[in-house]
């Protein structure tokens, strides 16, 4: 059965990412250039970051994974990432590689060279956004694939804005 996780509102920048029957609470913060992503410990009931990204429009974006990660290149971190594309494939903890991609408008989660779903993105205006989690498995990687998600979503209408405003501008 799947899992919907929940998206307070449709900003990657600013938002409460949950499911209230699993006891998973995210908030992702923007302070400046830097998003941030933390997840509430239910046993200490504070706030940990999971991780951290800087997305430049002419600098190199900048990613930090874990509470003591360092800040490295996204370039460095996401393979096969180019300036316009749409798929980012990310290293886990657990071995595996995971790459985000855009399918049919929308965003989902795949095995890095499969074509199985393990999450889907729906996106709405009226209603609650949310992230289909169709293979369960992945939970356990759920800090690094919520920030990778912010990440691809936020590239993916980054690309999608430029594509609009260069249509209105004459070019289509």
């Amino acid at each position: 059965m799947p899992i919907h996780i929940y998206l307070s509102n449709n900003s990657v920048r600013n938002t409460t990412i949950s499911c209230d029957s699993l006891g998973i609470h995210y908030t992702a913060s923007k302070a400046k250039k830097i998003v941030s992503l933390s997840r509430r410990d239910i046993t200490t009931n504070a706030n940990v970051v999971v991780g951290e990204f800087e997305l430049h429009s002419f600098r190199k974006d900048r990613i930090k994974v874990g509470p003591n990660g360092q800040w490295q290149d996204t370039q460095d971190y996401f393979e096969g990432l180019g300036m316009f594309s749409t798929s980012l494939t990310f290293p886990s903890n657990n071995g595996m590689k995971y790459t985000w991609k855009d399918h049919w408008g929308y965003t989902i989660m795949t095995h890095s060279g499969d074509k199985d779903t393990l999450i889907k993105y729906h996106r709405h205006t009226v209603k609650s956004s949310y992230l289909e989690v169709l293979d369960s498995s992945i939970m356990t990687e759920l800090d690094t694939v919520l920030l990778t998600f912010l990440i691809a979503e936020r590239k993916k209408r980054d690309i999608q804005a430029a594509a609009e405003a260069g249509a209105s501008a004459g070019g289509g």
